[in-house]
């Protein structure tokens, strides 16, 4: 046991310590030049709210990856890395789950309908909050093991297309420069994507069908990589966000 907790003491600790590394890197990418006017746009304006979407969850796990790793999992250790840079930067921050287990109501006696009840409350939960933006994270798969890198789609709302097109330039350019990717936009039969109505994008963090991909997507250091990409992206597209955001 002590030793266990020796171990889990030594791991948060050098998550930290990571953390603050890529805090640097964020400071690098939010005050260099090329962003130094949207940096200023988002002094004045910080009464935007990141909604963090971890794809998936309960007895929805999403994909398999080729090591065995549920995508429900890893795009939860990403999410909770984005939410602590969030918290560090002062950024409000939310969640629409926490954890891999999910509360469902007894009437909730199926598998979809689970799904459903799930996806509908997340929904609620966005568009519940005032200046709203949701970055939802996933995990990419195909059927051919050489695909990989990042992939990132927008909503159907003002300000999603300008906002993918920050976070695709940051992730292809830092991760995987040699890809050339373009942001595209998210089929209407994605429930959340289509039923908000605030900025979002859905990130593809990467394929895990690929060995690499999957090896680096389940490491620390890389999965707060993406969340200081991700948060960076988000600090300087605060701009695009101006007249993106509706309450119904």
């Amino acid at each position: 046991m002590v030793i266990s907790l020796n171990r889990r003491k030594f791991r948060l600790i050098a998550i930290l310590l990571v953390l603050a590394a890529i805090a640097a890197i964020i400071c690098y990418i939010t005050f260099s030049k090329r962003h130094t006017a949207t940096m200023n746009v988002y002094e004045r304006n910080s009464n935007y709210t990141l909604m963090i979407d971890a794809g998936h969850g309960g007895v929805d796990g999403g994909a398999t990856s080729v090591t065995g790793i549920t995508e429900s999992v890893t795009n939860l250790e990403i999410a909770k890395k984005l939410e602590m840079l969030a918290i560090f930067y002062g950024i409000p921050a939310i969640m629409t789950r926490e954890s891999e287990d999910i509360d469902y109501p007894s009437d909730a006696n199926s598998i979809r309908a689970k799904k459903v009840y799930d996806t509908k409350t997340r929904v609620e939960t966005i568009n519940n909050i005032e200046n709203a933006v949701v970055i939802s994270i996933h995990q990419n798969i195909y059927d051919s093991e050489g695909v990989s890198g990042p992939q990132v789609l927008y909503a159907n709302t003002s300000g999603s297309e300008k906002f993918a097109q920050v976070v695709q330039t940051a992730l292809t350019q830092t991760l995987q420069p040699s890809k050339t990717r373009a942001p595209v936009q998210v089929s209407e039969s994605v429930y959340l994507m289509s039923h908000i109505n605030c900025p979002a994008v859905l990130v593809e963090c990467g394929f895990i069908s690929n060995h690499q991909d999957d090896e680096l997507l389940q490491s620390d250091s890389y999965q707060v990589k993406i969340a200081a990409l991700l948060l960076s992206s988000f600090i300087n597209s605060q701009e695009t966000f101006s007249g993106g955001v509706t309450n119904e």
